[in-house]
């Protein structure tokens, strides 16, 4: 017979589950508890992701933004959506190549290479853009393909700096994050959709820009 209900236990309390219940319904369950956005759980004192389901009893914590991994998974997802924004502005053959360089303060330096030109006018298309994604709660979901097969992908999409990186990756196995059409690697956890990226700006600096 299969299992119908899971437990778990929560902050010292046990509550029943059906089971393969989806972390994000728990995590909703008790965000009003929560002073920060809860962005991961720790289940079982492993990381999952909110997109994962429960399929046996578990001891579960709450990782928010106010945690170092909740905070970084924040920052992860911001980075999917400005990405999504600037391709879905700019197209693939408008964009040669977005790159991440340092952090600067509590943001990231960027700069883009294509025929676009980063300036404030730019950004604020792009930041409009950025909040129609937020709106819109769209799903981000994760998917492991090959390398030969993210190789493809990004000569695809014409992310011509990846599909150089994974020729030389010895790995066979990549996790590719995606919002609606738009695909992009990550190495880390992501949120669980667009909705929870509330905070965020692009601000111009040197030859690009800070998220």
């Amino acid at each position: 017979m299969e299992r119908q209900t899971v437990t778990a236990t929560i902050n010292g309390e046990k509550k029943t589950y059906d089971y393969g219940i989806c972390l994000a319904e728990i995590a909703k369950e008790y965000q009003d508890s929560q002073k920060y956005p809860i962005m991961l759980m720790m289940v079982n004192g492993k990381l999952r992701e909110l997109h994962k389901t429960l399929k046996k009893d578990a001891d579960i914590t709450f990782v928010t933004m106010a945690d170092e991994a909740g905070h970084n998974t924040y920052q992860r997802s911001a980075c999917l959506v400005m990405l999504k924004a600037i391709y879905r502005l700019a197209g693939n053959d408008g964009v040669d190549n977005v790159a991440i360089h340092h952090s600067i303060g509590s943001g990231f330096y960027f700069t883009l290479e294509g025929s676009v030109h980063v300036d404030e006018a730019f950004l604020e298309k792009v930041k409009e853009q950025m909040h129609q994604i937020v709106d819109a709660c769209l799903p981000i979901k994760k998917r492991s393909v090959s390398t030969d097969q993210a190789i493809e992908i990004f000569r695809q999409h014409r992310m011509h700096d990846k599909e150089k990186l994974f020729k030389y990756r010895r790995v066979s196995k990549v996790n590719i994050y995606s919002i609606g059409e738009f695909e992009d690697y990550f190495y880390g956890f992501m949120a669980y959709h667009t909705g929870y990226i509330q905070q965020f700006d692009l601000i111009p600096y040197d030859e690009g820009f800070v998220l």
